[in-house]
């Protein structure tokens, strides 16, 4: 049996009010305080190290990106090539 297409909007709307409900109370991926501080540390770290190596043009680069390079593994390794 075909439904209708109320049938068909009642029930898609109760699936979206299901996602919001789940949405506002769910759960939720966070980081504490402590992790993002250390994380910021981190990056500041091997920011200046390569001011310090003379390196400002990656440096410029890196904060040119909405994560100042901080996707991936850049931080687990401190090694780097020259420009």
């Amino acid at each position: 049996m075909a439904k209708s297409e109320v049938a068909k909007f009642r029930e898609q709307q109760a699936l979206q009010e299901q996602a919001v409900q789940q949405g506002i109370h769910g759960l939720a991926i966070v980081a504490n305080h402590e992790s993002i501080t250390a994380r910021m540390e981190r990056s500041a770290e091997y920011l200046l190290k390569l001011l310090e190596e003379g390196k400002h043009k990656e440096v410029a680069l890196l904060m040119e990106t909405p994560t100042w390079g901080l996707e991936g593994n850049v931080l687990s390794c401190h090694t780097t090539t020259s420009a």
